[in-house]
């Protein structure tokens, strides 16, 4: 297992993570053009926060659905 430095603003913390882990992260940050693991996270957790706001309204041009007729085969 590896371990990986993540620093917060006057703070430094030391987190174990399997190779597999470090490796996918080593992908991630040449792909996302960044420096640091820390880049990397903090992008991962701001894409994922604000990946679930954007589904709210994903079809601002949806009509609203409405019955032409009751289905009879309900009762």
């Amino acid at each position: 297992m590896a371990q990986a430095q993540l620093q917060a603003p006057g703070h430094i913390t030391t987190i174990q993570l399997h190779n597999d882990v470090i490796r996918m992260l080593n992908s991630l940050k040449k792909e996302m053009r960044v420096k640091t693991y820390e880049e990397v996270i903090r992008k991962l957790l701001i894409s994922q926060k604000s990946f679930k706001k954007s589904y709210f309204g994903a079809f601002p041009g949806l009509k609203e659905f409405k019955r032409d007729e009751e289905d009879d085969r309900l009762g």
